[in-house]
């Protein structure tokens, strides 16, 4: 949590509003795209952008916890995609949904398996 809210001090968005894709019916298409790769803490959907820049959005399961928890891995998450969207491909939009066991592990191992995740991509 402090991460995201030093990195907000800072001057800098952790992802810029046309960065992210919040309508259901998007976040449905690129799911039904069925494309996607997983491992043991998320899956990662991708489309083709219609936009020359990519676009991403967070699901968490109501499975995950409560409000307090599912918004903590999203502010988590966001300060990972940060870091690592330069290795995405500019030309596709992603949906990363976040498994139940991410609440329970540290920030270290999500960004590990994070990047574990998207050298796969490539």
């Amino acid at each position: 949590m402090w991460t995201f809210l030093y990195l907000k001090e800072k001057g800098g968005l952790i992802l810029k509003r046309t960065e992210t894709i919040k309508k259901a019916q998007d976040f449905t298409e690129i799911i039904q795209n069925q494309k996607y790769l997983k491992n043991k803490n998320f899956v990662l959907y991708n489309k083709e952008s219609k936009f020359s820049y990519p676009h991403y959005g967070i699901a968490v399961s109501k499975k995950l916890g409560n409000a307090v928890t599912r918004n903590k891995c999203k502010r988590r998450m966001r300060v990972i995609l940060d870091k690592y969207k330069n290795q995405l491909r500019s030309d596709k939009d992603y949906i990363i949904i976040m498994k139940e066991n991410t609440s329970k592990i540290s920030f270290q191992q999500l960004e590990e398996s994070f990047k574990q995740l998207i050298e796969r991509t490539k």
